[in-house]
């Protein structure tokens, strides 16, 4: 048998290789009515589906089972830091390192770099700079004259800039308390993140407080309308109830003060007045009050 005979000879057998042939009593009434050709054509098309189907499956279960890799645990002892970030750049969430020790306080590993406002380090907040400040007689100053009310402003600032670092060793110490829990070790980006958020959340609890407070502070002093021992939050007008005129501030001052010469303003600062008005006599003169919120 030649080669091209051979090759005629497969042809024919796989062109008429028929896996679907029925026997003759398999046949139904349908089937009769049909061209016997036209079934024979179409059992043809059936089997050659079929098999390139299973040749199809086939190729998948043996592509599956070839390129199908096997887990193999390696495991690495003494570990460094430059070890870890070598396997775990080289497989990534297939690294398992876990740890020893599962709780580890954030002042064993943390170290903090605060940075205060720089008016809360400055020479303004020092005690000999607002001790400059104070005047035995600035009630005698009118309201707008600086050196009035300068001292009480740096106090205030000064105690305010004292509550911050009160703040800033509470928040600091509660993060150093903090607790990192974790059973595998972690890669420097995830510590970092992770710390950054017990940070974050100790900053926003004592922001909270802080607004509370001041909130607190602005309610108390608007509602009582809290007056100053030296009156530095107050502005005293004086009227005449005979002609219903006003005096100049400066003219009033000195005739309460007697006769004390007004002290020209060196400053101007903006205020708002208050709903509380209270009328004090005196002799024939009558002395309006009215709260100012600085």
């Amino acid at each position: 048998m030649t080669l091209r005979s051979l090759q005629k000879w497969t042809f024919k057998k796989v062109s008429n290789y028929n896996l679907f042939m029925l026997e003759e009593n398999d046949y139904d009434e349908e089937d009769d009515l049909n061209d016997p050709a036209v079934v024979l054509k179409h059992q043809k098309y059936k089997t050659r589906l079929y098999i390139v189907l299973v040749t199809v499956c086939l190729y998948i279960l043996v592509y599956s089972n070839l390129v199908k890799t096997e887990s193999q645990t390696v495991i690495v002892s003494y570990i460094t830091l430059d070890i870890f970030n070598d396997l775990s750049s080289k497989y990534g969430q297939n690294l398992s390192c876990p740890c020893t020790t599962t709780t580890v306080p954030l002042e064993n590993f943390m170290s903090n770099n605060i940075s205060m406002h720089p008016i809360c380090q400055s020479y303004f907040v020092d005690s000999e700079w607002i001790d400059g400040l104070y005047f035995e007689n600035a009630s005698s100053f009118v309201n707008w004259d600086f050196r009035k009310t300068a001292y009480s402003q740096f106090k205030i600032l000064s105690q305010f800039c004292s509550l911050s670092k009160e703040t800033i060793i509470q928040i600091q110490q509660n993060v150093n308390k903090t607790q990192l829990i974790t059973i595998e070790i972690h890669s420097k980006l995830q510590l970092e993140l992770e710390v950054d958020a017990h940070v974050q959340f100790h900053n926003n609890i004592a922001l909270g407080q802080m607004i509370s407070f001041l909130d607190y502070l602005k309610t108390t002093i608007t509602r009582n309308n809290f007056v100053s021992a030296l009156g530095t939050n107050h502005i005293f007008s004086v009227q005449s109830d005979m002609t219903n005129t006003h005096r100049p501030f400066a003219q009033a001052l000195a005739f309460v003060t007697s006769q004390q010469p007004p002290v020209e303003p060196c400053g101007l600062y903006g205020f708002k007045l208050a709903t509380a008005f209270n009328s004090l006599p005196i002799d024939e003169i009558y002395m309006s009050v009215d709260a100012l919120i600085a």
